[in-house]
């Protein structure tokens, strides 16, 4: 006799045959999108890990709908939401119930929260919405107790402006104890308004300093590469806002007539966001684009404002403001070369530093003296930029280099220790180049030549004003024989190259102005002296071809 299968027997084959059954739908449902004419599309919305992103699968404009009427309006419904409260706000301060305006401000903000907490399993996102609707509107009702209201019900502006940012502290709290990126955000942005709302010099600049503390500090613990370049552009703007007499509280656009030492608060700014060059390497919170970008960021903004200042009061000497910032960048590049892991920004302060060096070395000699050592800066910043093994830094010092010789050909009279210093540090310059070429890896001749190509004009140029006329034509052939004995020792054919150009600039020269103006004596000096010269490196080119033939 077969026995019947008791209660706990049947129960397991009843939930096997739903997972079967459970099994047979799912591949079902995974055939027909493997045959539907309109495959899948992913779409993946993030802000931060903090909550408020999204992941969506839809096939075409159907699922675009689907999903903009589900988070787009959930947006459209909070935004109408907080308007509609703050107007009724203001409604009630107009007729005079402010207490029951901030009552119903405040009673708005509890019952959002309360609806976010409800939502909170169901609806995770709109809870988040809801919850960042509450924080803002918690700061706005906070903000109208004072600022904005013909009769506040705290007339201290102190005391206001004390628990404006209070709740900017409670937010970033909450924010760093959630690891919620966007509330951090929202926290910096409402500690801008505060500052912006204060009015007071010191005010503004101390938040925006705080400003730059949170965003390096935010970094370094957490990673937010978006909260750094939020924090640098809000530091700045309360500087800026500051610096034109801050014209969003009724205040005339304009200068402000006093620094106030408002620098040093800009220095600390600078040099504070200036730590993000020592931060780690976190492949998953930010890349190497987002460190310089933030640092290019830094420097932009710190160049843009600090030049504003210096040139509304101290215009007359600024030696010492642009001294300050030539030493730190230089100093702190050495840092960078040795303990960051980004190299590139070693290059981008110590380059920043040398420019800034250059303003304080015209400020103190002016020009034409000037030349002289910024012409002699110039060689020493290619040897940091071996040291560095920076080409960026022998490109863009390249640059300046030409743009400083073209500046003084054009602008000044010519000048003995000018010439040399010019044809001295291009020579040198590129000498240098090709003797540690191995520590810039450059594959390519391009710059070294660039450098010989100064050189070459460069030098007969000296030459010119530095010889008497009768002698001209006798020191450019005795530079071509130079340059002839270089290329024999240094075995090198570009010395050979600028050895045949140096001979004819000195023919040209002999038989097209000597020869009308010198003595006698002189012209039949310098014919033979360049014949013999000629002839002699005739006969070398004619024996080296021999020697290749056999």
């Amino acid at each position: 006799m077969i026995s019947k299968p008791d209660h706990a027997g049947n129960s397991t084959l009843h939930e096997l045959s739903e997972k079967l059954l459970a099994l047979e739908q799912r591949v079902k449902k995974l055939e027909l999108n493997a045959h539907t004419d309109y495959p899948l599309s992913k779409m993946e919305v993030e802000s931060e890990s903090d909550g408020l992103s999204f992941k969506f699968y839809g096939k075409g404009n159907l699922q675009l709908e689907s999903h903009f009427g589900e988070y787009g309006l959930a947006w459209l419904g909070n935004i109408v939401l907080f308007f509609g409260i703050t107007f009724f706000v203001q409604y009630l301060q107009i007729n005079s119930f402010k207490i029951i305006s901030s009552f119903f401000g405040f009673a708005s903000v509890i019952g959002i929260f309360f609806l976010a907490y409800y939502l909170q399993n169901s609806n995770f996102y709109m809870a988040k919405i809801f919850k960042l609707n509450a924080y803002i509107l918690v700061y706005y009702v906070t903000l109208k107790l004072h600022f904005f209201n013909d009769n506040p019900i705290i007339s201290n502006e102190t005391v206001s402006l004390t628990l404006l940012i209070m709740v900017s502290a409670v937010f970033l709290f909450l924010s760093i104890r959630k690891k919620y990126a966007s509330l951090a955000g929202l926290s910096i942005i409402l500690l801008t308004v505060t500052a912006i709302l204060s009015d007071s010099t010191h005010v503004m600049l101390s938040l925006a300093t705080i400003l730059s503390i949170l965003g390096v500090v935010l970094l370094y613990k957490y990673g937010w590469i978006r909260l750094v370049f939020l924090s640098i552009f809000m530091a700045y703007t309360i500087i800026l806002f500051w610096m034109i007499n801050n014209p969003l509280m009724g205040h005339q656009m304009q200068i402000v007539s006093n620094h106030q030492y408002s620098y040093l608060y800009i220095y600390a700014i600078a040099a504070i966001f200036s730590l993000i060059a020592l931060m780690p390497p976190k492949e998953e919170s930010y890349s190497s684009v987002g460190i310089i970008g933030s640092i290019l960021l830094n420097g932009l903004s710190f160049v843009f404002l600090i030049s504003l200042l210096i040139y509304s009061f101290f215009s007359e000497n600024y030696i010492l403001p642009s001294g300050l910032i030539a030493f730190y960048c230089i100093v702190y590049s050495f840092i960078l070369k040795l303990h960051s892991k980004w190299q590139v920004t070693a290059a981008l302060y110590a380059l920043f530093g040398f420019v800034t060096l250059s303003i304080c070395i015209y400020a103190y000699y002016g020009f034409p003296r000037a030349y002289f050592l910024l012409a002699i800066q110039s060689l020493l910043v290619v040897s940091m930029a071996i040291w560095f093994r920076s080409k960026f830094i022998v490109i863009m010092n390249s640059l300046l280099f030409i743009t400083l010789l073209m500046v003084y050909l054009s602008t000044s009279a010519a000048d003995n220790t000018m010439n040399i210093s010019f044809s001295f540090v291009a020579l040198a310059t590129a000498r240098i180049l090709n003797w540690k070429k191995e520590r810039l890896t450059i594959r390519t001749e391009f710059i070294r030549n660039f450098y010989l190509l100064i050189a070459f004009p460069m030098v007969l140029y000296t030459l010119y004003h530095f010889i008497s006329n009768q002698y001209i034509t006798l020191s450019w052939t005795m530079l071509a024989l130079l340059y002839f004995v270089l290329s024999i020792i240094l075995k090198n054919t570009k010395y050979r190259y600028m050895a045949l150009g140096s001979m004819i600039a000195a023919a040209l020269y002999l038989f097209i102005i000597d020869l009308a103006r010198i003595e006698l004596i002189f012209r039949v000096f310098a014919l033979l002296f360049l014949s013999l010269i000629s002839i002699g490196l005739s006969l070398y080119y004619t024996k080296k071809i021999k020697k290749k033939v056999v």
